[in-house]
């Protein structure tokens, strides 16, 4: 991407979005806020609630094999890694809008996982690892970090400005994801997420 600081927004705003249409749809389920689902993890674990347990576990299991195979191809694949990536990613987005079309059941929460995962790796691919992904609380502790060392030698201005931008970024993402999945439905928002990341897809093509 030529403009990776905006594409590793627009992911950070997609991870919002499919997070707030999980967690509205499937009891509070995460599919890129792991941090979220371990917490939900160990208050199942402290009921016994077996059938809660599984079902997360579930979850985080596909989310660390998205990371696994997000990473091999970003060992492994040549230099149109991204669109490569991303196609993957919508590609199931969309197997899980047509699972959840049959059962609207976790099963069809696992893909999204897993591309979410994937999608972690990419922000690595394109070189915004400073971008907050599906966890914000690493970025917010490194803005008050930036924050104080303004007047330092080693302020980081732009750098702040880009952690503020992508802490944005995800909440605004979350705050689509909140009125699409009231007045649409997980389905849709599915579709609207795997719309999006092919669009990123034709736009880097598109380039010479």
């Amino acid at each position: 991407m030529e403009r990776p600081a905006v594409f590793g927004l627009l992911l950070t705003a997609a991870a919002g979005f499919l997070d707030v249409a999980a967690y509205v749809t499937f009891s509070h389920l995460y599919v890129s806020f792991m941090s979220g689902n371990s917490i939900h993890l160990g208050m199942s674990l402290a009921t016994l609630g077996t059938t809660d347990i599984l079902t997360i576990f579930g979850v985080v299991i596909a989310f660390v094999f998205g990371a696994s195979a997000g990473t091999l191809l970003q060992d492994h694949a040549s230099v149109r890694l991204l669109p490569f990536a991303l196609s993957i990613e919508a590609g199931l987005l969309l197997l899980a809008a047509a699972a959840s079309s049959v059962t609207l059941s976790t099963i069809s929460l696992l893909p999204v996982a897993i591309a979410m995962g994937l999608q972690n790796v990419l922000h690595q691919m394109s070189g915004t690892t400073s971008v907050g992904k599906g966890f914000v609380s690493g970025a917010l502790v490194r803005i008050g970090q930036s924050i104080a060392r303004l007047r330092s030698p080693k302020a980081d201005p732009a750098g702040t400005a880009t952690l503020l931008a992508g802490w944005i970024a995800f909440v605004a993402g979350a705050a689509g994801g909140g009125l699409a999945i009231a007045r649409l439905g997980f389905i849709p928002c599915l579709l609207l997420a795997a719309a999006a990341l092919m669009a990123l897809v034709i736009v880097d093509l598109s380039r010479p």
